[in-house]
């Protein structure tokens, strides 16, 4: 019963009853792993995924946990990785696909016996045979057990439905994307004409963003390879938040603060349109006085945040994030500060993500840009000190160790991109990769592959042969994602 990804709102609610689901399923699978079904060890765990079941079938007639491709959805509610359950989830994926299970589907009805029963059998089939979705639903059979069901893992059916919604989804990050970009350029505007300004738009835009980064990130994600020597600063703010959402996600913030992580985002630079444009704009490496006008902007980000109005509550927030964003995890950036403190952990994040999008953009100033795991490199050898070394951690997780949009030569001569990230930081070097060059330099119907795929032998069928610098070869990666 795969069930496509929609468009509609994330579900927050559902999402913390799911990632229960999933926590409970986990425990008691493990625990059945180790345990006769008559060990009292059994007993608490069955007790708890009952009770969530019962919980969600007051929503829902019934309880479906999908697995589609490399995630979990609760019907059609992502449910998203994060730090708190983050291996419980991983266990339970894994152990559908080692079953080929698709679908666990508990109805009205169900009785705590049957909880345990199905999560015995479940536990013990032997998955290194053939045919082990076969055998699971014949052992289910014999154990006469009809609740829940299971409905085998239709790899080609998901990957025909999630090229559709791919597409659906890509035009809905597009949108939100550009209305984004609109957003930040009227604040901007309105800023450098001394106008009144209001972030209701800017607002409303980050909270789509928020809604989209929970239900499939790396469509948004791909995105953020847009580049505009033009529109530098409004797609670098763009960037910046979608980035930020990416670990604020991994962290497990609810949809208010990754709302307030966004707008904080998406404003750290307001300063820089104090900067004259002949500093801004210049071509050349900065002289010393040049720099130090440069590293001005936090500060004049602060003013300029305190002048607005319809910011609210989330004012402090937004303002720290401005003015932290480069003072660096030890302190030895910039503004200077008469008293050391510890930075906030938002001002944290923005910092990685500021300068990864920095790094990896075509600027005015720095017009060769970094491939993707250059960029990485350079900034994990200064972990600890410019950067959080946890969150750095995780943001590597969150893009992945080839991030999206980086270009990629393949073992088979084909040259594709990536653009869908491993959620396992175990497989993190293994991500889906978009092929549009053929073994002969041809450009192909843009086939998707995935590295975690394997042969007869249990051999993978592709690897990394090595990351291709895309200006060098003028491949303009931006527009297979827009």
């Amino acid at each position: 019963m795969t069930k496509k990804i929609s468009a509609k709102s994330y579900d927050e609610d559902s999402a913390e009853l799911g990632k229960n689901l999933v926590n409970q399923l986990a425990i008691l699978i493990k625990t059945a792993q180790l345990h006769d079904s008559s060990n009292v060890a059994l007993q608490q765990p069955t007790q708890n995924l009952y009770q969530t079941v019962n919980e969600l079938f007051m929503s829902d007639p019934d309880v479906i946990l999908n697995l589609e491709g490399d995630y979990l959805f609760l019907g059609d509610t992502k449910l998203k990785v994060d730090i708190d359950g983050f291996n419980n989830l991983m266990l339970v994926n894994e152990e559908m696909k080692k079953r080929k299970v698709g679908s666990i589907i508990f109805s009205p009805g169900i009785v705590v016996a049957e909880i345990l029963k199905f999560c015995t059998v479940f536990s013990r089939v032997n998955t290194t045979l053939p045919k082990p979705f076969e055998r699971l639903t014949q052992a289910l059979a014999d154990a006469h057990l009809t609740n829940p069901k299971i409905e085998i893992y239709d790899e080609t059916k998901e990957r025909e439905e999630f090229d559709d919604v791919f597409h659906d989804k890509k035009e809905l990050a597009k949108k939100t994307y550009l209305s984004t970009v609109t957003a930040v350029g009227e604040v901007m505007e309105s800023i450098k004409l001394k106008k009144a300004v209001s972030l209701k738009k800017a607002k409303r835009v980050v909270q789509s963003m928020v809604d989209l980064i929970l239900q499939e990130d790396s469509t948004l994600l791909g995105l953020t390879n847009l580049r505009s020597h033009d529109e530098y600063t409004y797609n670098h703010s763009v960037n910046v938040c979608i980035l930020a959402l990416a670990i604020g996600q991994r962290i497990g913030y609810t949809k208010k603060r990754l709302a307030e992580l966004g707008m904080a985002a998406l404003f750290h630079d307001l300063g820089k349109f104090q900067i004259p444009l002949e500093i801004l704009n210049k071509p050349s490496d900065f002289t010393e006085e040049e720099w130090e006008i440069m590293r001005t902007h936090p500060i004049l980000s602060v003013k300029e945040l305190v002048r607005l109005k319809g910011i609210n509550e989330m004012a402090v927030r937004v303002t720290i994030g401005a003015f932290e964003h480069h003072l660096n995890y030890d302190l030895s950036g910039y503004p200077k500060l008469a008293n050391k403190r510890k930075l906030s952990l938002l001002g944290r994040i923005i910092c990685i993500v500021d300068c990864y999008d920095a790094l990896t953009a075509s600027r005015v100033y720095s017009r060769t840009p970094f491939p993707p795991d250059k960029a990485l490199k350079f900034m994990l050898a200064k972990s600890g000190t410019a950067f959080d070394p946890i969150l750095l951690k995780l943001f590597v997780n969150a893009i992945g160790v080839y991030p999206i949009g980086t270009l990629v030569l393949l073992n088979t001569n084909e040259i594709g991109i990536v653009y869908s990230s491993n959620p396992n930081p175990d497989k993190s070097d293994r991500p889906k990769v978009r092929i549009i060059l053929n073994a002969s330099g041809e450009e192909t119907d843009e086939k998707v592959v995935d590295l975690t795929e394997k042969d007869e032998n249990n051999s993978y069928l592709y690897e990394i042969m090595k990351v291709i610098d895309a200006t060098k070869y003028n491949i303009d990666v931006a527009r297979y994602f827009f």
